[in-house]
């Protein structure tokens, strides 16, 4: 509609939008039982980031509990991954409560960029290098 005096507004880039959730196992886990689940979580990245989206999944291992901790751009369209994940925890005989998507607020490239990995301190011996 040109010439009529009225202009399209200018479309502002938008924030990016994070969510997280989180699965809670409780009891914990040991490590060996999530091997199949990883490689679901190693899947559903991959996915996402084929797609230009933003989903990435962690296992957190702590001494009282368990988490799976999610973070991603569209919290209702991971619908897929969320019942898989349901699934192989059901299969594995997990109990596990999912906590509701929380906004978050992520600098650029949090989830891009992995810090560099530090060599592992030992208490007493000595390492050659």
């Amino acid at each position: 509609m040109e010439g009529d005096g009225l202009m399209a507004p200018k479309q502002r880039p938008q924030a990016s939008k994070s969510w997280a959730y989180a699965y809670q196992l409780n009891p914990p886990q040991p490590e060996p039982r999530f091997a199949k689940l990883k490689i679901l979580l190693r899947r559903a990245r991959l996915a996402a980031q084929r797609d230009g989206r933003l989903w990435t999944g962690q296992v957190v291992m702590e001494a009282h509990i368990t988490h799976i901790l999610v973070v991603t751009d569209a919290p209702d369209e991971g619908r897929a991954v969320d019942r898989a994940i349901d699934a192989e925890l059901k299969r594995l005989k997990m109990g596990f409560a999912i906590t509701g998507p929380a906004r978050v607020s992520l600098p650029r490239g949090t989830l891009s960029r992995r810090p560099p990995k530090q060599p592992a301190r030992s208490g007493g011996g000595s390492q050659s290098t």
